[in-house]
């Protein structure tokens, strides 16, 4: 057999192996960022631009759900406002640290993921959207859960993995649809998830090993006893 012959068919074969790699990797990939949201519709159809997604409603597709994951987004695109039907929406591994206020206007809106991202601050526009069922905004930086998380009243999941949380409001305990919360990879005090178990009796709750950090007195929204 002529040798130079080979080298083309096993530089095909080597590239045809990369690329299905490849996208077995990025198939695996798109799963996993889709399954994070509890309860997800498995014949879902998902959209991963504005414009597409956009462009099906005026098709006359129902756009429930939107993929803008790993897109280098400093801000949320204003022709979301347009999707008037959405209901998923992820935005993990991106470099936002807000979002804008006409998010509320968005009523159909159940899970809102921003997993990986740069958040210091609880947006404050989620307070403002009692309709969301799940947040998750893991691995940011995020200081704290708001005095007034209750506000969003329908909340079943709140998934803040991975910050630097320093406060846990006693307003937790009025979240009465609450069933996960996740604070793993938190630094916690023993009396802190101690307080927490107490207040949650009846909600999953997701704690890595207590630390020996001195306790926050912070914690002051408790109640005193």
């Amino acid at each position: 057999m002529n040798q130079d012959c080979l080298v083309p068919t096993l530089l095909t074969r080597f590239v045809l192996a990369v690329l299905l790699i490849g996208g077995i990797q990025e198939f695996a990939w798109g799963q996993a960022r889709r399954e994070v949201i509890v309860d997800l519709p498995s014949d879902v159809v998902w959209y991963d631009d504005v414009e597409t997604a956009v462009q099906a409603q005026r098709n006359g597709m129902v756009v429930l759900a939107l993929d803008l994951s790993r897109q280098r987004l400093k801000d949320l695109p204003p022709d979301l406002m347009l999707l008037e039907d959405l209901t998923f929406l992820l935005a993990s591994r991106n470099r936002l640290d807000h979002f804008p206020d006409w998010l509320a206007d968005m009523t159909d809106l159940k899970a809102v993921v921003a997993d990986h991202n740069r958040f210091r601050d609880f947006p404050e526009v989620l307070l403002r959207m009692p309709h969301l069922t799940q947040i998750s905004m893991g691995d940011n930086e995020l200081q704290g859960i708001p005095l007034d998380i209750d506000l969003i009243s329908q909340l079943k999941v709140l998934s803040l993995w991975d910050n630097v949380l320093a406060s846990f409001p006693a307003s937790l305990g009025n979240l009465t649809q609450l069933q996960i919360l996740d604070l793993l990879h938190n630094e916690m005090t023993m009396e802190e998830q101690d307080m927490l178990t107490a207040l949650l009796p009846e909600v999953q709750l997701n704690f890595s090993e207590p630390c020996d950090c001195d306790f926050d007195a912070g914690f002051q929204s408790f109640p005193a006893e």
